[in-house]
């Protein structure tokens, strides 16, 4: 069993530990040769899903450990940019990415959905969470996506991906999960009158980036540079 989490900063609250144990006991990687040659993918397909709006959590010297409390602008907490990756922009991100190339599965046809799939049926559900995904097919999901702002460590994008592909059964020949953690340096904006967007287009650049990434532990590949 192969489980990592990317980055070296602690979890900080009870739901995201709770998230990463769960991913934990749904990992079960295998070695490289469980991955299809691009001969093999000629009739398979790879289907992907988004997660549902960008949480929040901050850690700091008089307060911290409340989800959502950014997301929702409670006092205390710097309020962020409405939506800055929704389950809308986080499709657009999947569809831009090379997700074929970047999980190792060259000459797989590609459907990014554009719902995302609730983290209780990700992380229970037996077989395939789609039910007509062929003989042949990949799963990866979105878990969660959030952002965690740490006033002694920083800031960053974590995103929770699932995956899983099957062949010939109802079966999973190989069930992966990561957390995946990508630093931040424009988001959020340091003043509610600063201009958004720099902000915006990281968190999607960190996104696209956690996808390379989480494709290279998936294949067991060592991540170089940061």
């Amino acid at each position: 069993m192969t489980f990592k989490i990317a980055g070296t900063m602690a979890l900080s609250c009870s739901w995201l530990a709770a998230a990463a144990a769960s991913v934990l006991l749904a990992s079960s990687a295998q070695g490289a040769e469980d991955i299809p040659t691009p001969i093999e993918a000629a009739a398979c397909s790879l289907h992907v899903w988004p997660g549902n709006a960008l949480r929040s959590t901050y850690s700091g010297w008089i307060h911290g450990g409340i989800v959502d409390g950014a997301v929702n602008g409670r006092e205390g907490y710097r309020k962020l940019p409405e939506e800055p990756l929704g389950t809308a922009r986080q499709k657009v991100v999947l569809e831009k990415a090379d997700l074929a190339g970047a999980l190792g599965l060259a000459g797989y046809t590609v459907i990014v959905h554009a719902n995302a799939l609730d983290s209780r049926t990700l992380r229970t559900t037996p077989g395939p969470w789609l039910t007509d995904g062929g003989s042949c097919h990949a799963e990866l999901a979105v878990d969660d996506v959030f952002f965690q702002e740490d006033v002694f460590s920083g800031r960053y994008l974590k995103v929770i991906y699932r995956y899983r592909s099957f062949r010939g059964g109802n079966k999973a020949e190989r069930t992966f999960g990561q957390i995946i953690t990508e630093r931040l340096l424009l988001f959020p904006p340091g003043k509610p009158e600063d201009d958004p967007q720099a902000g915006i287009d990281e968190l999607a650049a960190a996104m696209n980036k956690s996808i390379i990434d989480f494709g290279l532990a998936l294949q067991g590949i060592k991540h170089k540079g940061g």
